[in-house]
């Protein structure tokens, strides 16, 4: 098994888009399900293929490790409005999945997270808005400010999506990312990937820091000296220098 420590008690397990921390909680983020539907609506046609990916890569991640809490660090589901027939049935299936995996099942509120309270509270979950705090680790989705807790240390955030786009000569690939360093106030600072398959994310080596969609990675950090860690099931882990090296334009 791969391990990467980003900070103490924060690893990167194999080429999964997510995070254990302190060996306890699996942290994942950005599942958008129902997405699918969602882009039928607006005419893009893609395969109903994401809740089996999700699930198939969580049953690997089962495999190796054994935490005893989940944290979805927001963006469950997809649609901004009420959830649709599609995003109860998904998002039930995949409470059910965990529920047999895990001991408790923690749901951070996201920009895409309305109506969540109503299935949260169908299926018996705990929501927190606009953080949830344990043992110094903040896990908040990233799309506001947040007051962090006094003597926290590390903040884990979602929603940018980072991917970097990697090319030599006419050759292009885009890979999802962790970024990783240090808020201005000196606190750590982890952004996840996406682990929904059909995100393209935010390539952050592409694009200008006042382009970025999270005001924390916006405001609260000095951009270009993130680091950015690949995690690919084919290719593994993937560390890399910080982004001001990295960046294509």
């Amino acid at each position: 098994m791969q391990r990467f420590e980003l900070f103490k008690g924060v690893e990167i397990i194999n080429g999964f888009k997510a995070v254990l921390v302190e060996n306890e909680f699996l942290v994942i983020s950005d599942l958008q399900l129902g997405e699918e539907l969602y882009l039928a609506e607006k005419g893009i046609f893609v395969p109903q293929i994401q809740l089996k990916e999700i699930k198939k890569e969580l049953k690997e991640i089962f495999k190796i490790v054994s935490p005893s809490v989940v944290i979805i660090n927001g963006d469950f589901k997809h649609e901004f409005g009420k959830a649709s027939e599609q995003e109860w049935r998904e998002v039930k299936e995949v409470v059910n999945y965990l529920s047999k995996k895990v001991e408790e099942i923690i749901l951070v509120r996201g920009n895409h997270d309305n109506y969540l309270l109503t299935i949260a509270s169908y299926l018996n979950l705990k929501v927190f808005d606009p953080y949830y705090e344990v043992k110094g680790f903040v896990f908040t989705h990233g799309h506001k400010r947040i007051k962090y807790p006094k003597n926290s240390h590390t903040v884990i955030i979602g929603h940018e999506q980072p991917a970097i786009l990697l090319k030599k000569g006419y050759d292009k690939i885009k890979l999802p990312c962790f970024l990783y360093g240090k808020l201005k106030n000196g606190k750590n600072l982890v952004c996840l990937p996406a682990f929904s398959p059909l995100a393209s994310g935010t390539t952050v080596n592409l694009i200008e820091k006042e382009e970025l969609l999270s005001p924390i990675l916006k405001e609260e950090t000095n951009f270009e000296d993130l680091k950015v860690v690949v995690a690919d099931r084919e290719l593994g882990i993937l560390k890399f220098p910080s982004l001001k090296k990295l960046k294509l334009v």
